[in-house]
């Protein structure tokens, strides 16, 4: 391992800093500003979720066409391209003065962040890796979980010292002029170096007799059963996260206790990240996949029910377990099942239904707490939801 990441450290470092920079466009990001933003342009936690929950509908829809580009245009160009675009948008955040300017760079952060960073990332590894892809994918994902980690205390130490508009002018700032150079001086075409020679050469057979297009995918039964399990912790986790002050709130709990777990979300993430990525290789991301949910169907019922902030602490356990898990059978499973030489088509296809599935997420609880419908009613349906999906997965586990 130590051997492998030596010898592929520009091509890994490069997909690291894409899934960190892409922090700024994720849902835990914004949820440190909404109480700001919700004060000053004088929005109810219905309309910031609609406006959060349209912005991201169109990111969904533009990944649609964005995401293949992948597929054809040089990485090199492309990351760099997405990464100024994102720092951008990072420093435009912070002249927001109104509902449809919070719309505009709400879409902007959300298709260059969330969207297009990360899936230029983990496509870029997959189709560059084969034997060694769970590995080569939990690596890079890593930035992920570092951004988790660092950014929300970040966060609210600029808020404190320069304030919060300040804040994204200074994070645009770093993308542009340290993460942007850096990673397209990383992405030189260079060498690829994998150790296990006949498993890889027997990976790309397969993969390149497969070559699934769009259009294969969609007609394929199996496709819609493991897309609803695929879909559960992005949908849960960031309703969860965009609504957790009001969760806060109405639990009594500490205010700061949401930024203060982050880390231990992180950590989690790091430690099954890896583990994931190890098994992936050993197994197949298509085996994990009927049992990753399970955690995170736990820790829901824990935070609903949960009477004081413990409850949250171990929330964030098992929700990095699971989100963990997730992102290295992400990264990995579409190309086990349908082949990569169109990998960034179907990947587009299915991260066009994740960014959907956040967009849905707050503004449906929004709405839902605005009718008076609790939080913690809608946690503990999104648990019964994981564990219907992980029953039907584990009944059709050998079929798909």
């Amino acid at each position: 391992m130590y051997e492998f990441i030596k010898k592929n450290h520009s091509y890994l470092q490069a997909g690291f800093f894409l899934t960190f920079a892409a922090s700024i466009g994720q849902t835990f990001y914004f949820a440190l500003y909404a109480g700001n933003i919700r004060d000053e342009l004088g929005l109810s936690h219905g309309s910031y979720g609609g406006l959060y929950t349209a912005a991201t509908l169109l990111s969904a829809l533009t990944m649609l066409y964005t995401g293949k580009m992948v597929d054809y245009v040089n990485v090199r160009y492309l990351s760099f391209f997405v990464l100024i675009l994102l720092g951008l948008s990072s420093i435009a955040f912070s002249f927001i003065n109104s509902a449809f300017f919070l719309l505009i760079v709400f879409y902007l952060l959300r298709i260059t962040g969330q969207g297009m960073s990360t899936h230029t990332s983990s496509t870029f590894i997959a189709k560059t890796f084969s034997s060694m892809r769970g590995k080569a994918i939990a690596v890079t994902v890593l930035g992920r979980a570092f951004g988790e980690m660092i950014m929300p205390i970040t966060a609210l130490l600029l808020i404190a010292f320069v304030g919060w508009r300040n804040a994204w002018i200074y994070t645009g700032l770093f993308i542009l002029f340290i993460i942007a150079p850096y990673v397209f001086y990383l992405l030189k075409q260079r060498d690829i170096y994998e150790p296990d020679l006949n498993k890889k050469l027997n990976t790309t057979i397969y993969e390149n007799q497969i070559n699934y297009r769009r259009s294969d995918v969609i007609k394929n039964k199996f496709f819609y059963l493991i897309l609803s399990s695929i879909l559960a912790p992005p949908f849960i986790c960031t309703g969860i996260f965009f609504h957790s002050y009001h969760l806060i709130e109405i639990k009594g709990w500490s205010p700061e206790i949401y930024a203060l777990t982050m880390p231990i979300f992180s950590l989690l993430l790091i430690i099954f990240v890896i583990f994931s990525g190890w098994a992936v290789d050993k197994w197949s991301a298509k085996d994990l996949t009927s049992f990753y949910l399970i955690p995170l169907a736990i820790g829901c019922i824990i935070l609903a029910i949960g009477k004081n902030d413990v409850a949250m602490i171990l929330f964030m356990v098992c929700a990095g377990t699971t989100t963990g898990f997730a992102t290295s059978i992400a990264g990995s499973l579409w190309a086990e099942l349908y082949g990569t030489k169109y990998l960034g088509e179907v990947k587009a296809l299915v991260m066009s239904c994740v960014v959907a599935s956040t967009a849905i997420a707050p503004g449906i609880m929004g709405y839902l707490i605005d009718i008076s419908v609790s939080l913690s009613d809608q946690i503990l349906v999104c648990s019964v939801y994981m564990i219907m999906i992980t029953g039907f997965l584990l009944w059709k586990r050998k079929a798909i």
